[in-house]
């Protein structure tokens, strides 16, 4: 046939009407939140982006395409699923999640280009014996770029865990590299037997990857750590003259188990108040020691069994005498980043949240900022986000809602980024 109709046309040019890239807005209650799906007809696949989440690319199950579309995002605890129609270039429709309220979304196609507007470019580079696997996202146009080594947390976190800030540096200009830790993903080694050193010296190496780079500015090349990549990012940036800026989120100074401390103590005062407070503190305190001097573990078994049947024993998740974790505390217990801190410098910037829970906002500002200080180093930006957590997120409003970027992060990651000198 000569003559085909819109809905023709859509279907040769895209494979299925619900084919492509899409981008719009989920609606529950009276809170929105801003999504990108990309669905692919022939391998029955697709992805859900939520930057404002922190999730992106986020792989979709039960994929059914065609007019009616249907698929479904599993999370941690929950699994949403959506069914919508399709007319031209606009998708709308209804969603379910797993015990909340049934939401609706609207979405119109777009093309890739708009929904992707920079390049990923897969990467390995080396640590010794380890190698390490990643992803550079690459901003089209133009360049040499300032560029961001983004380093992760603690845990088993991938290159998936950064995926959402390098996103949004990418899109604003800036080259980010996101990695696999040591022992995920497609990285060899274990991070479970690593130092903190070790895994400071992995993202050097990444440092390193970016610095030779055309199109990345050497004079404008940093790291970006959260929580335990906060805590080495100074290590990182230590006598490294191609580190020329540190962002440290949500990180901790000083020594490694005092932290670890104040985030038991703060989850234990939220349930627990008086003698009993002060008893569970006490046993952790004494779990802590044992753990990072390698002492032996009769008397703390001994206490334990004194414990016993305490309604907060088992809130502390004291390991079984043959767990990794003995080994693992032993060796980043007593890891103190000051003498670090106290080498830096390069501008700094210190981001918090405001409700961090984990690591204390106001106490680690002011130390790492007394270091920078006394050691000549005043080009330090501090800021912190109302009402976000140790994600720098911000809890919703309502039970209909959904938790978001602070406002202002990661475009404060970007701009910095852009121009660290600024405010020196």
């Amino acid at each position: 046939m000569i003559f085909l109709t819109t809905a023709l046309l859509a279907l040769t040019v895209h494979g299925s009407p619900s084919d492509g890239a899409w981008q719009g807005l989920l609606v529950r209650g009276g809170s929105q939140l801003e999504v990108r799906v990309v669905l692919n007809a022939q391998r029955a696949s697709g992805t859900f982006s939520a930057p404002d989440l922190g999730a992106i690319e986020v792989p979709l199950r039960a994929v059914r395409t065609g007019r009616a579309p249907h698929f479904e995002l599993a999370g941690d605890r929950t699994t949403a699923r959506f069914d919508g129609r399709v007319a031209g270039d606009v998708m709308q429709g209804t969603f379910a999640e797993d015990g909340a309220r049934n939401g609706t979304f609207l979405l119109h196609r777009v093309a890739s280009a708009e929904a992707k507007p920079y390049d990923e470019q897969r990467v390995t580079f080396g640590d010794g014996d380890v190698r390490l696997s990643g992803t550079v996202y690459v901003p089209r146009g133009g360049g040499p770029h300032p560029a961001a080594v983004l380093v992760h947390g603690s845990g088993p976190e991938g290159r998936w865990a950064m995926a959402y800030v390098a996103d949004a540096l990418a899109r604003q200009g800036v080259v980010a590299l996101a990695y696999d830790k040591r022992g995920v993903g497609e990285s060899t080694g274990d991070w479970r037997t690593a130092t903190l050193e070790d895994l400071a010296r992995d993202a050097r190496a990444g440092v390193h990857l970016l610095a030779q780079r055309a199109d990345v500015d050497p004079s404008r090349l940093g790291v970006y750590g959260h929580s335990q990549g906060a805590e080495i990012a100074p290590e990182i940036a230590r006598e490294n003259p191609e580190v020329r800026w540190v962002v440290a989120a949500d990180g901790p100074v000083g020594p490694q188990y005092r932290q670890d401390l104040f985030r038991v103590d703060t989850l234990l005062a939220k349930r627990y108040a008086g003698p009993e407070l002060a008893q569970a503190e006490r046993l952790y305190a004494e779990f802590v020691d044992v753990a990072r001097t390698g002492a032996p573990h009769e008397r703390l078994r001994a206490d334990m069994v004194k414990a016993a049947g305490a309604p907060w024993l088992a809130a502390l998740a004291i390991p079984d005498d043959d767990s990794w974790i003995w080994r693992w505390y032993a060796t980043v217990g007593n890891y103190d980043n000051s003498g670090a801190w106290a080498a830096v410098k390069v501008p700094v910037m210190l981001l918090f949240g405001q409700n961090d829970e984990l690591v204390p906002p106001e106490r680690s500002i002011a130390e790492t900022t007394r270091l920078l200080n006394e050691h000549g180093n005043r080009a330090v930006t501090v800021r912190i986000f109302p009402g976000a957590d140790h994600t720098l997120h911000v809890p919703p409003a309502d039970a209909d809602g959904w938790p978001h970027n602070a406002p202002g992060f990661p475009a404060a990651l970007a701009a910095f980024a852009r121009r660290p000198n600024a405010g020196s």
